[in-house]
Order: structure tokens, then sequence, then C-alpha cells
């Protein structure tokens, strides 16, 4: 059980390494949006309709 758990934390401790780096800025433009301007946390939705 020791080493599952030592296992998880070392997973997180380097997805939370590798979150900066797949950062990206996305230029919104004149896109539709829903909440404050000044949110801490943007989510985009991208949908193919085929």
């Amino acid at each position: 059980m020791k080493k599952f758990l030592v296992c998880i934390v070392l997973l997180l401790l380097y997805n939370v390494a590798l979150a900066d780096q797949s950062r990206v800025e996305v230029p919104i433009g004149d896109s539709p949006v829903f909440g404050p301007d000044d949110a801490p946390v943007t989510i985009i939705e991208f949908i193919d309709f085929q």
C-alpha cells in the first residue's frame, strides 16, 4: 500500500510539473463568452460537426 501511495504522489507531482508546459494562450476575439472577464479559469470547448 505504501508503494502505491508513493507512486500516486510521484505521478501527481510529475503532472503538476508538466502543467506549466502545456498551457496555451488562445485568442478569444469576439467569440461568445459566459462569465466575468477576470475569471481565474477559462474553459474552451472545441466542437467539430462532421
